[in-house]
């Protein structure tokens, strides 16, 4: 499992908190280069967290519109590491919630936190 973090530039927090709760591999875009908005997701990419205070507006949109079409949960947060931490909360009970709705036959799984 991957996890990708796209913007910031200190990003380490982020990396710690990741990866003591999902245990996954960790990779990070700081968005500051001109081709960051043609880059393919990297395999195996779960999630994509979005730190919105370092990105322009061309990469997020790119990053939505690939994650959206890949069907990957993106998570937008600024720099606050415990805002990500309850955001990731909230993910792991709404997955729990749509496994079960789908179970069911209910609606569509992939939320999106902002």
């Amino acid at each position: 499992m991957t996890v990708l973090i796209v913007g910031g530039d200190y990003v380490t927090s982020f990396k710690h908190l990741i990866s003591t709760q999902r245990h996954a591999r960790i990779e990070h875009w700081s968005g500051r280069k001109k081709g960051w908005n043609k880059r393919s997701f990297p395999n195996e990419t779960q999630l994509v967290v979005v730190i919105c205070d370092y990105v322009n507006h061309s990469l997020a949109n790119a990053v939505k519109e690939k994650a959206s079409r890949s069907g990957i949960p993106l998570v937008y947060c600024h720099r606050s590491v415990n805002e990500l931490k309850c955001k990731l909360r909230n993910i792991d009970q709404t997955d729990q919630d749509c496994c079960c709705k789908n179970f069911c036959g209910s609606k569509d799984q992939f939320q999106r936190f902002h």
